[in-house]
């Protein structure tokens, strides 16, 4: 066996000790079997059935749309980057998602409540509820039809039979709103009650961003598998589709605000120049008709070269006061509060680098906050620095708009000024052919100005129509796509006899973990290094500690007898023995081993003496029918001699020395002289002396007898001795103190699997603590 007395104890499970606990505690096995069956079944039974639908859709990955460039020039600020990991989070975002509700308009849900489950009637009711006014901010009713025209309504499902009759079509209060049921079908069950829930946009936004999965098809690509799980499939596929269609249309939205903020600008400066122009024209008109019959037609090439002149200068004129109203029109919306974006001045012909690469910043922090803003809250820290940042940009964009906006106005001024001077030099022409070329020449400035803006607002317009969306669905959600996801009464059977049998089974192990009490060999082995002698059955139907000399054949004289054999074999097989008896605490059977082990041994022939040494609390005696008048202490003071001491019991060749009456000193009377020569005396005329001492646990007087005794006994009693009252005498043994010393294990309970094999025993009490020996009796 291992030396154990300097090992610490540790965690261990014995397989087959557990096993025995099983087996012992096998009822609470049963009881979380048919308890996890039972749950099972009522989980099958009355869970709604729960599907799974998805949809696919490709997100590009790159660039949101293409190609817009090449219509307009400038216009590649249409085309913005696209990251996925963005889209996963806008397309969850709260916006968007409230878009999709006010698109779905699911205001009202509709119930059928059976004996068993209740479902969801979608997309058509047996009944319809019609708001009269207001919006409903949620709550559920309930009714129940006395037949196609009436019904009755209330806010508790109990409260129905208490409730009024209404008739279809009547107004009825809820709340701050009136309402009225309509549209019952002929088929309505007067056997089932029925409800209704009114949900506002907000809330079916937020049961949209928690019920939505999205997943990645595969890591390198950018096809998203969107899914919802619902108890109503049809519900899930009208969601999935609509918010497909919602995101898609928040692309185009997000990728056209250059194209369209070019067609606005564009239309403003078209409606003052057609107005200009129809003046104009109507001018021209009445000359023609004043001076019809002379027909003046003159060309530019008679005007002359200082006319000429005054035409380019026109020309130049008209382009200026382009770039005027664009940086106009530019500073006006970036003082706007929702600017988005802006076409870059190479759309209106002319170049700008530094005022572009501003705008393209702008437009990528717009888009920026725009997506950000979908994930955070809209005062969070991160989005209130974007936001300072994107305003001192656009601070920055203003002023050098203002700037070049001066210079442009400088320009202006001075052609202006070059034009009259050009004109000053053509004024000797008949003033009929002057004035006719004066307004031929500003009609054909505003045409040709009007007819350059028509040119851009079309290619705006073919740019953004030629923006692609940055989504495309693959697949949309439809019945085909709709898969069963539980309840899976397979899977929930298993899971329930899983836990059925694995939290009995934890439970039984807390017990065997908890346990510290001699249960197992393998229980010694883990506190003490002692050796196992034997051990002796538990046996109910018993009224005395003599039980061997009764019955020498019964099984618990053969453990007797096995543990004489060890004794043999550890005293080195002498003719005399001394074998001292001790235990931890009262009620190990310690007396009882003492007792029965003198009877087998006196059995055998050999003479026997058992000495009571137990002066604290003497009830050996007892058991032999004899009296305690006299005995070991009444030899210790001297009050008595050995022949008056010894008392033969009626067990041929067992004598008995009882403990006497308990003196107030037991420890000093058996370190005296008088102990020694009693020891020497016995040892003179008997062949084996059993020394019943008191518990080693609880006094010192074991101790004090240990040096008398050629081998010892410790008595263990199973599932009582707790395994920390080993640990003092495994020290004393490991130290040397005690030698030769043997574990009986006593009172083994027949378990199946537990233990050590003994059919019979008995349980003995004995009670102790300190003092003169008067102690309470203790229970057999």
């Amino acid at each position: 066996m291992q030396d154990n007395s300097s090992s610490s104890p540790s965690l261990q499970i014995d397989p087959k000790v557990y096993l025995a606990y099983v087996l012992r505690y096998w009822y609470l096995l049963l009881i979380g079997l048919m308890g996890a069956m039972l749950y099972a079944y009522y989980q099958v039974r009355y869970t709604p059935a729960t599907y799974s639908t998805n949809s696919r859709m490709l997100v590009k990955d790159e660039y949101s749309s293409w190609g817009q460039e090449y219509f307009l020039p400038g216009m590649e600020l249409v085309s913005s980057r696209n990251r996925l990991v963005n889209e996963v989070g806008i397309i969850k975002s709260f916006p968007l998602m409230e878009r999709v509700a006010q698109r779905l308009d699911w205001k009202v849900s509709y119930f059928k409540i059976g004996n068993i489950k209740t479902t969801e009637q979608y997309p058509s009711s047996e009944f319809k509820v019609k708001v009269l006014n207001g919006t409903p901010k949620g709550g559920r009713y309930f009714l129940r039809f006395e037949n196609a025209n009436s019904f009755y309504l209330a806010k508790e499902i109990d409260s129905l039979e208490y409730s009024s009759l209404y008739q279809v079509g009547q107004p009825i209060g809820i709340g701050e709103n009136e309402v009225t049921i309509d549209k019952v079908s002929s088929d309505i069950s007067i056997e089932d009650e029925y409800s209704f829930q009114f949900y506002t946009t907000d809330t079916w936004a937020r049961y949209f961003q928690e019920a939505l999965k999205i997943g990645v098809e595969n890591e390198e690509s950018s096809i998203l598998v969107l899914s919802e799980s619902n108890q109503t499939p049809a519900k899930s596929i009208d969601f999935l589709n609509a918010m497909m269609q919602t995101y898609i249309e928040w692309g185009r939205e997000q990728s056209n605000q250059i194209a369209a903020n070019t067609i606005a600008f564009v239309d403003e400066q078209l409606r003052g120049i057609a107005d200009s122009l129809v003046v104009t024209e109507h001018r021209l008109e009445q000359f023609h008709q004043k001076n019809f019959s002379e027909r003046i037609f003159i060309s530019e090439e008679n005007a002359g070269a200082n006319m000429q002149t005054v035409l380019e200068l026109e020309e130049q004129l008209t382009q200026r006061s382009v770039q005027k109203e664009y940086y106009a029109a530019l500073i006006r919306t970036l003082q706007s509060e929702d600017f988005t974006a802006f076409p870059s001045a190479a759309v209106f012909g002319f170049q700008d680098p530094n005022a572009d690469q501003m705008i393209d910043r702008i437009h990528q922090m717009v888009q920026e906050i725009t997506e950000e803003s979908f994930r955070l809250k809209e005062e969070s820290e991160p989005l209130e620095r974007q936001k300072a940042e994107l305003q001192k940009q656009k601070e920055a964009l203003i002023t050098i708009a203002r700037a070049n906006q001066k210079q442009v106005e400088e320009l202006i001024d001075s052609l202006k000024r070059e034009v009259r001077k050009e004109e000053n030099k053509v004024l000797q022409i008949p003033a009929e052919q002057r004035e006719y070329f004066n307004l031929r020449r500003e009609n054909k400035l505003l045409n040709d100005l009007y007819t350059f803006l028509l040119n851009k607002r079309s290619e705006a317009g073919i740019a953004k129509a030629s923006n692609l969306p940055k989504a495309q669905i693959l697949d949309y959600a439809d019945q085909h796509r709709v898969s069963y996801v539980g309840p899976n009464s397979t899977n929930i059977f298993m899971l329930s006899a899983f836990l059925g049998l694995g939290i009995p089974l934890g439970l039984i192990l807390g017990i065997y973990l908890l346990n510290n009490k001699i249960v197992d060999p393998s229980d010694l082995e883990k506190v003490t290094s002692i050796p196992l002698l034997g051990s002796v059955g538990y046996r109910k139907d018993i009224d005395s500690n003599l039980v061997v000399s009764g019955n020498l054949k019964s099984v618990i004289a053969e453990s007797y007898r096995s543990i004489r054999t060890n004794l043999n074999f550890m005293t080195e097989g002498k003719d005399k023995v001394k074998i001292l008896v001790t235990s931890s605490i009262s009620g190990e059977g310690k007396t009882f081993t003492s007792i029965n082990l003198a009877a087998i041994y006196a059995a055998s022939g050999k003479k026997t003496i058992l000495l009571g040494a137990d002066l604290r609390k003497p009830k050996i005696f007892q058991d032999f029918g004899l009296n305690n008048t006299v005995g070991l202490s009444t030899y210790l003071i001297n009050k008595g001699s050995l022949a008056e001491v010894v008392q033969q019991t009626k067990v041929e060749n067992l004598d008995l020395i009882s403990s006497g009456p308990v003196p107030p000193n037991p420890a000093e009377l058996i370190e005296s002289d008088r102990m020694d020569a009693l020891m020497a005396e016995l040892d003179k005329q008997y062949e084996v002396i059993i020394i019943d001492s008191p518990p080693l646990g609880l006094v010192t007087d074991a101790l004090l007898l240990k040096k008398y005794a050629d081998a010892g006994l410790y008595i263990v009693r199973h599932n009582y001795t707790k395994q920390n009252h080993l640990k003092n005498v495994n020290q004393l043994y490991a130290e040397g103190v005690l030698n030769k010393m043997g574990i009986v294990v006593n009172a083994v309970q027949q378990r199946k699997g537990l233990g050590y094999g003994g059919v019979y025993g008995y349980g003995y009490g004995y009670g102790y603590g300190y003092g003169y020996g008067y102690y309470s009796e203790d229970k057999k």
